[in-house]
């Protein structure tokens, strides 16, 4: 698929999608050009938010509860990780360990560690451990890869 980007001094924004069939990838182009892509349902301070998926930079599980980190907060999720972990691996969220899904695209460098393990860290400084069962996962995954028996 071929990206051509135009900026433009002023005016209004558009997007335009040329395409042979409609397929899954198309049509979330086209959802999330509309701010229709799919949010995940969380709970912060009694309100309810629904946050887009580009915002959190990981989901841990902590004590049976599924929590979404945030460049400026941590809120509580509805759904358990492997849902979310099913629900969002095309959006680029990774099983880093057994507890933990990590948004692949707020990684800013990776280093190896002894043991097999790969120290990511985030774009916001924060590091993250992604376990030797699935460090070989994510080297596929950053090849572009697409193993469909990880699940």
């Amino acid at each position: 698929m071929k990206l051509t980007m135009i900026k433009i001094p002023e005016g209004d924004e558009e997007v335009i999608v040329r395409y042979h069939t409609m397929n899954d990838t198309i049509t979330e182009i086209a959802d999330i050009v509309q701010g229709q892509a799919l949010r995940i349902k969380a709970l912060w301070e009694e309100k309810t938010l629904f946050i887009l998926p580009e915002q959190v930079f990981y989901i841990e599980n902590v004590d049976g509860e599924t929590w979404l980190y945030l460049s400026d907060k941590v809120v509580k999720a509805f759904g358990s990780l492997r849902e979310l972990a099913f629900i969002y691996e095309n959006r680029g969220f990774f099983r880093c360990s057994k507890s933990m899904i990590l948004n692949i695209y707020k990684i800013d460098y990776l280093k190896s560690e002894p043991g097999s393990r790969i120290r990511a860290t985030l774009e916001n400084g924060e590091q993250v451990i992604i376990s030797r069962k699935y460090a070989g996962q994510l080297r596929q995954v950053l090849r572009g890869d697409r193993d469909e028996d990880r699940k």
